[in-house]
């Protein structure tokens, strides 16, 4: 009996921890990879053994000591694969520690998130004005990919901490391990003083900076001359500031020319490098005094002002920008001119021609403190260097120009032609375009367009009908990281691949032919190159908008030459976004700056148009050019959501349509391109779309010129006669825009009522709409004041 129940105990101790054996739960948990990237999810494989349902706790305790905690509900097959979402921008760089705990039973991992390595380095500790910084930014995580790649976030800041004037956060694309960005210093230097700065970048939550010095451009010169005013008053002391490098002789020559034209020398003695000459009885004449230095084999100059009225002059900041370089004779000078404050409604303007002899002053008002002034060059005007001279309230600016080339005929105002104003006709239908950035027309009206966020090439025929397309998201051959611009030519299809900065170029079937370029600094390399052409002997040339350089290849690919920033002021670039050859072989270029540039097609500079603003001729971002078959050229002005119409000569035609969604408006105009008809395709980013627009054939509307609101206000404020008004006036009524019954006009010696110059100068400032004006004008007709 003692024998049974001793048997029976075993067989029951037995089955009990048999029954333990078999339910034991036991947790494993290993991470995925040794070590973690900066930018990685955290990945653990998780594996329970035993798991009868029911949730998983984990508790992660995070390198800065902080904790993120949850739950996981369910696992199937006692396997899964847990993941905490993250990048880093949460800065937790270090050893990371999870605990899993499941039916009282705990297991603990530990791994490394590896830290996020961000390197700055420039190539210089001093910087001046016209050179350019080579920002080299270096960090172990980077992304091929454009549309996944994350940003780096560069800032400039004084000594203090404090944002610097005039520099908005640049944001550089992380597509390779290594990155170099030149940054130009013109506009650094433009808004902030020499000294001390520091340049600080951002990656996600990760900074790093370097200290840098703005030099004054101003010490690196031989000769510095500053007189201690720009302006003076008859019988005022005039004082010559002088810097010189180093002190060489013991004398030095000033030369004065008065406004009259006397000449006088004297000589004047140097013991330091910074000498001072004080001028007495010398502003005797009104006008321009003209002065020269001549010291040790080195000369500078410079000139002053005496003007009547006040010695006291207003204390405000005074700039003025020209539309262009070179003008005709015939043509009008638009000057944008800023004033800190607005103190005075009119401005003063005259001209003073190669053999210094000034024109007569004229007066014209001005309503803001940022306004255009238009000046209009008389047909006696000489070639050469002219001076044109604004007055405002006392205080004296001056800006250089140049007269050269034939006058411009009436036939050129007034061909109504230039005038119309283009008909929206259709849009390519297509729901697929993403972000679309380039387009080109090939000799049989086919249309091909860089639909950028597809990474493809689509080709359409005349009527908008999709033939084929290529590409993919790839780095390989005939695939694309970023596309942005494209030419067709005879035989090929060349695409401008930003991501990967080099050129691909197709057959016109889409099949891969040769590519060429990677980044860099050398011949065929390139930075951003953005937009490609071809002059009439079928050289490429490449606008790259991240380097001062235009790049020439052979039709092959082939480095030839290159053409570099002009010293000539309004010549220079920092970067090109766009280029067009019109029917002579010069090429016209879209610079960063917000200018056109035009060059011959063997690359001299011939003349800028334009400026930054929002006003006619002027520019925000601009980023597409095209020519028509009369030599007239369109530009994509991008952020002021317009297209801009101009002739040959860089004088301003018509502008149109505004921003909005509906057909024929603009958001983003970015790409252009016109067919052998004269019909142009606008390519809007923001709107997915391609517009269609006949120039010259469909169009019955006309936009009133230049010329004729420009007469408008120069009659208003008596600077021109009746005839001119007059003139004006009968182009209105060619153009149809003014319809009295009898076709010819003259003007009675009846006075002209003052409401109606009025008129004409709120007309020209934008404060009346054109109806309301050509109204006004009606009137004098009808009431016999104008007669026809």
């Amino acid at each position: 009996m003692r024998k049974i129940i001793s048997l029976f105990l075993f067989i029951v101790i037995l089955v009990f921890f048999t029954y333990q054996e078999a339910n034991a739960i036991t947790i494993s948990a290993s991470p995925q990879k040794p070590e973690f990237g900066p930018n990685d999810w955290i990945k653990i494989n998780l594996k329970i053994d035993g798991y009868n349902g029911g949730p998983i706790s984990w508790i992660a305790h995070r390198p800065d000591n902080s904790v993120t905690s949850g739950i996981i509900n369910q696992i199937s097959k006692e396997n899964v694969v847990h993941q905490i979402i993250r990048d880093a921008s949460d800065n937790q760089f270090g050893i990371w520690t999870i605990d899993y705990l499941y039916e009282n039973i705990n297991q603990t991992v530990q791994f490394k998130v590896n830290s996020l390595n961000l390197l700055v380095n420039i190539d210089k500790e001093i910087y001046y004005e016209p050179e350019i910084m080579k920002i080299n930014i270096t960090s172990d995580y980077y992304n091929l990919n454009a549309r996944l790649t994350p940003p780096y976030y560069l800032n400039f800041y004084d000594v203090d901490g404090n944002l610097v004037n005039g520099i908005d956060t640049i944001e550089i694309k992380a597509l390779q391990s290594s990155i170099v960005y030149s940054f130009p210093l013109l506009q650094f230097a433009k808004y902030n003083s020499p000294g001390d700065y520091k340049l600080r970048i951002q990656y996600f939550n990760s900074f790093a900076e370097v200290p840098f010095s703005l030099g004054d451009i101003n010490k690196l010169m031989e000769i510095t001359v500053r007189p201690n005013l720009d302006t003076y008053h008859i019988g005022d002391k005039v004082i010559l500031d002088m810097i010189f490098t180093k002190v060489r002789e013991s004398t030095g020559i000033l030369k004065i020319t008065t406004p009259s034209g006397n000449m006088s020398n004297q000589q004047f003695h140097v013991d330091s490098v910074h000498t001072s000459l004080a001028l007495d009885n010398i502003t005797e004449e009104l006008g321009t005094y003209k002065f020269e230095i001549q010291y040790a084999g080195v000369t500078n100059s410079g000139s002053f002002n005496v003007i009547t009225g006040s010695t006291e002059l207003p204390k405000i900041e005074f700039d003025v920008s020209l539309n262009k370089l070179n003008y005709r004779p015939g043509e009008t000078i638009y000057a944008k001119v800023f004033t800190s404050d607005f103190i005075s409604d009119s401005m003063s303007i005259w001209a003073v021609n190669p053999d210094g002899i000034e024109t007569r002053m004229i007066t014209l008002p001005i309503i803001t403190n940022n306004s255009i002034i238009p000046y209009k060059i008389p047909e006696t005007f000489i070639p050469g260097l002219w001076k044109l001279y604004f007055n405002y309230s006392g205080i004296i600016m001056s800006s250089n120009f140049y007269i050269n080339d034939s006058p411009v005929q009436d036939l050129e105002l007034h061909n109504p032609v230039q005038f119309l104003i283009p008909t929206f006709i259709s849009e390519i239908n297509s729901t697929t375009f993403k972000s679309p950035t380039g387009i080109a027309v090939d000799s049989e009206n086919n249309v091909y367009i860089v639909d950028s966020g597809n990474f493809k090439v689509e080709k359409f025929d005349s009527n908008g009908k999709l033939i084929f397309s290529w590409g993919n998201p790839e780095s390989l051959k005939g695939q694309f990281s970023h596309p942005s611009g494209i030419y067709v030519n005879k035989k090929f299809v060349y695409v401008t691949d930003i991501g990967n900065a080099k050129i691909d170029m197709f057959s016109t079937n889409g099949s891969f032919v040769y590519s060429w370029g990677t980044y860099g600094e050398n011949p065929g390399m390139f930075h951003i190159p953005v937009s490609i052409s071809s002059d009439r002997n079928d050289s490429l040339y490449v606008a790259d908008s991240g380097r001062n350089v235009i790049q020439i290849f052979d039709i092959r690919g082939n480095y030839k030459d290159e053409i570099h920033p002009m010293f000539t002021k309004g010549g220079g670039f920092l970067g090109i976004n766009s280029l067009v050859f019109d029917s002579k072989n010069n090429f016209y270029a879209i610079s960063t700056d917000n200018k056109i540039l035009k060059y011959s097609t063997i690359g001299n500079f011939l003349n800028f148009y334009g400026s930054s603003g929002s006003e006619n001729g002027r520019f925000d971002n601009p980023l597409a050019i095209a020519m028509d078959s009369k030599n007239n050229f369109y530009v994509a002005d991008t952020h002021n959501h317009r297209i801009q119409k101009f002739d040959s000569d860089g004088n301003f035609l018509l502008s149109w349509r505004m921003e909005g969604s509906e057909a024929g408006n603009f958001e983003e105009p970015v790409a252009l391109a016109i067919d052998s008809s004269d019909n142009m395709y606008v390519v809007d980013k923001k709107k997915n779309t391609i517009q269609k627009f006949e120039l010259y054939n469909g169009s019955s509307s006309m936009a009133i010129p230049n010329w004729i609101k420009d007469t408008a206000l120069w009659w208003s404020e008596g600077v021109t006669d009746r005839k001119d008004f007059a003139q004006s006036i009968r182009s209105l009524i060619s153009q149809d825009l003014i319809k009295p019954s009898p076709p010819t006009m003259q003007i009675n010696d009846i006075v002209i009522p003052h409401w109606v110059h009025t008129s004409a100068k709120l007309w020209y400032f934008g404060q009346i709409d054109d109806n309301t004006f050509l109204r006004s004008v009606q009137y004098l007709i009808s009431e016999g004041i104008m007669k026809v």
